[in-house]
């Protein structure tokens, strides 16, 4: 058995160097795939609440005052705002007989993040102008 010698011990810096490189590369990768993974759950966040949002102001709309046109605006409790337009829809059979109601949301940093649209029957009582 021989005795060890000062080149038997340790690592080399060449192999300490490669070593981070491989480290760091990977935890580069893995950084990015996390920051993919939480903007991904944000995104899908955004649209779960807008649409419950947007249905919610949907059926709000229709069951408490018809397909009235004009435009409203207001905010959800979680920071979430939205806007909604309602037009009387023009031209061919329909003319005048269809409401067009539009439902846009917002984050709360307000970014858009979905308008969703329909269309409803003007009922016989409402006003034309869009005047309550």
């Amino acid at each position: 058995m021989t005795p060890p010698t000062d080149r038997d011990q340790g690592f080399t810096l060449l192999e300490m160097l490669i070593a981070f490189l491989i480290l760091s590369t990977a935890l580069a990768v893995a950084n990015q795939t996390v920051a993919s993974a939480v903007n991904a759950f944000s995104a899908t966040r955004d649209i779960g609440v807008a649409d419950r949002l947007a249905n919610e102001v949907l059926i709000e709309h229709v069951d408490q005052r018809g397909a009235v046109v004009g435009a409203e605006t207001g905010h959800s409790s979680d920071g979430y705002s939205w806007r909604q337009e309602r037009a009387l829809v023009s031209g061919g059979l329909i003319d005048g007989r269809l409401v067009r109601a539009s439902v846009s949301v917002y984050n709360p940093k307000g970014k858009l993040v979905r308008t969703y649209v329909t269309f409803f029957p003007k009922l016989s009582h409402e006003p034309s102008n869009g005047d309550y």
